[in-house]
């Protein structure tokens, strides 16, 4: 699961030692155009789909990238890198949520994507969902302990139970553990804090709703071109269709297992 990012740099040299830096630290963030003045950026975000994350350069060849921002409304997380520390305050009254000063600092822009990550995960959209199998992917794994059993309480008394026994957990109103023998338990987790813990190779996020284990996925079926409807055993009490945006993650994933 990659994002789409955009960088705004006019230095040949800069934009060559970012995007080098970038790629030692993942290779799951695509660089999908490199914009190098003010009005090519207007252009460009007036025609294209806007990106997951922006690298901007403050000083352009024709102005100050804050003039792209007075032209176009952009709405997505900018992570600011600039020779100049004398606009710190200005940026960060636009969506800017990082400040890095070149050269830039391998550690500086691991940390600067941390935040992305945690600042961008909302449980409600898309871009949080894939925030987190992003994170998750850039970390690598790094000997990360993943969540193998849980307690559930049922009235007084409380069942231990392994995450290969629930077939997955969903939200109505409250967040509930679905086991594959039919019983359900309420927990005391978000569906957020969940996907935070578990494998990702073995528990995927559908959509706001379900996170679900990988052996409970019965069947995909197409239901418009690149989107997928997704039956689950036991069966969920509602249909579930993929965007196909997560209909691709999921088949990638399913293809990986």
């Amino acid at each position: 699961m990659k994002l789409n990012a955009v960088l705004i740099e006019d230095e040949t040299v800069a934009r060559d030692h970012f995007i080098k830096t970038l790629g030692q630290i993942t290779s799951d963030i695509r660089i999908i155009t490199s914009i190098a003045s003010v009005e090519d950026a207007i252009s460009w975000f007036t025609t294209n789909p806007s990106p997951d994350l922006i690298f901007m350069d403050i000083q352009l060849s024709d102005g100050l990238s804050f003039d792209i921002l007075q032209e176009i409304e952009i709405e997505v997380p900018i992570i600011f890198v600039t020779a100049y520390d004398q606009y710190a305050i200005q940026a960060f009254k636009t969506t800017g949520i990082d400040y890095l000063l070149k050269p830039i600092v391998k550690d500086d822009l691991e940390n600067a994507l941390n935040k992305f990550f945690k600042t961008s995960i909302q449980p409600d959209d898309e871009l949080g969902i894939k925030s987190i199998d992003l994170a998750q992917n850039v970390r690598g794994h790094y000997g990360k302990k993943y969540r193998e059993r849980f307690l559930l309480k049922s009235g007084q008394n409380m069942i231990p139970v392994t995450i290969n026994e629930i077939a997955y957990f969903y939200r109505d109103k409250l967040v509930f553990a679905q086991l594959f023998d039919g019983r359900s338990f309420v927990l005391d987790y978000s569906l957020h804090q969940l996907q935070h813990i578990l494998d990702p190779k073995i528990c995927i996020r559908l959509n706001r709703q379900v996170l679900v284990h990988i052996d409970a996925i019965k069947e995909l079926q197409t239901t418009k071109p690149g989107q997928l409807r997704i039956t689950l055993q036991p069966q969920f009490h509602e249909e579930i269709c993929l965007s196909p945006e997560r209909s691709r993650y999921i088949k990638l994933i399913l293809n990986e297992t």
